[in-house]
């Protein structure tokens, strides 16, 4: 995809090439752009690899969790800046997002029956980067904060450090047990891959300009330009939760980020970004589990809505001078650690 009208906007190329791993028969991809090496040909298509170079060991790698209905184009923002950083970045397209598939009934809907098939198809995309092994450092959004917690717990020999950015400790609506409740029943009913009853899906004409009053960011710019991807590949477009997803996120949100116990196990450092006017995620959530992670560090953006790298410059200048400070003293310790090793004999 050439992105033309993207590129017009001012927005950022991916600079490295697509990766396709397969995971549990459906077709995985990620976008990878190894540290040190410029970016493609900007008239090119996406390179397709089927054979990985191995990465550098001695770059450590960022890994982008994006969050829900997002794709690999939207970070590309993200990843320029990693990568300018020194850092080799992978994004994914999570299974029934971006490049990944779709399993809703609907064209637009997002469905998965697990999160746990997204911690699989993670391992799978990294396995195929050849990346198996390396320093990860997480960097999820939303729905991709909730995973890439997940991953830290899940792969903890790998995983040296996590940024969140608005992470979904659990999604808005509440009870909890309710709408786990209800979500389960309607899927054995028949409409797990299915929007709920009452779904109301907005054209993307109307969503896409910016309205004072929307829940995202208070910029106008930063809002609208997530929608601009869609004007040259409208098939990366996602609107709106399947039932089956519906019933996947608030079960693994009660199993592990609205844990305390499990919270507490966390060994990797932790930096939060929180936004103070949060309606996308539970905020109540967010408040009551971040403190269970022993290793934290919490920044607040008063006023700040849930897109925080969408956010007004005053929040994302605060936000990357924070993102470089952590990075620099989680990098400073790891190769302290490397210094201090004993070779075996």
């Amino acid at each position: 995809m050439m992105f033309e009208w993207a590129r017009a906007a001012g927005l950022p190329m991916l600079g490295g090439y697509d990766v396709y791993a397969y995971y549990r028969d459906i077709s995985v991809r990620a976008h990878f752009w190894e540290a040190g090496k410029k970016a493609r040909d900007p008239n090119d298509n996406y390179k397709i690899v089927d054979t990985v170079p191995l990465p550098p060991k001695l770059k450590k790698t960022i890994v982008i969790f994006p969050g829900f209905t997002e794709f690999c184009e939207k970070y590309s923002k993200e990843v320029l800046r990693f990568h300018q950083r020194g850092y080799n970045v992978l994004v994914i397209d999570w299974p029934g997002q971006g490049q990944s598939g779709h399993f809703g009934w609907h064209p637009l809907a997002v469905h998965c029956d697990d999160f746990d098939h997204h911690i699989g198809a993670l391992d799978a995309v990294i396995e195929k980067a050849r990346l198996d092994g390396h320093d990860l450092i997480l960097f999820g959004h939303s729905m991709g904060g909730h995973l890439a917690l997940r991953y830290a717990a899940w792969r903890p020999c790998y995983v040296k450090a996590v940024i969140l950015s608005a992470p979904m400790m659990a999604p808005p609506v509440m009870p909890i047990w309710l709408v786990r409740v209800a979500s389960y029943l309607l899927s054995n009913i028949g409409f797990a891959r299915r929007y709920p009853p009452f779904h109301h899906l907005s054209p993307l004409d109307v969503v896409r300009h910016y309205r004072v009053e929307n829940t995202l960011t208070r910029d106008p710019r930063g809002y609208e330009e997530q929608f601009v991807w869609f004007d040259d590949a409208p098939e990366l477009r996602r609107s709106g939760p399947s039932v089956g997803w519906i019933n996947a996120a608030y079960r693994s949100c009660a199993l592990y980020t609205l844990n305390p116990y499990w919270l507490g196990q966390l060994d990797a450092p932790v930096l939060a970004f929180v936004a103070g006017d949060e309606r996308v995620v539970s905020a109540l959530a967010t408040i009551s589990s971040l403190p269970h992670i022993r290793n934290l560090q919490r920044v607040d953006f008063e006023g700040a809505r849930h897109e925080l790298m969408r956010e007004l410059p005053e929040v994302t200048d605060v936000l990357w001078q924070h993102i470089d400070t952590f990075l620099t003293r989680v990098i400073s310790e790891l190769d302290n650690q490397c210094d201090h090793e004993v070779p075996a004999h």
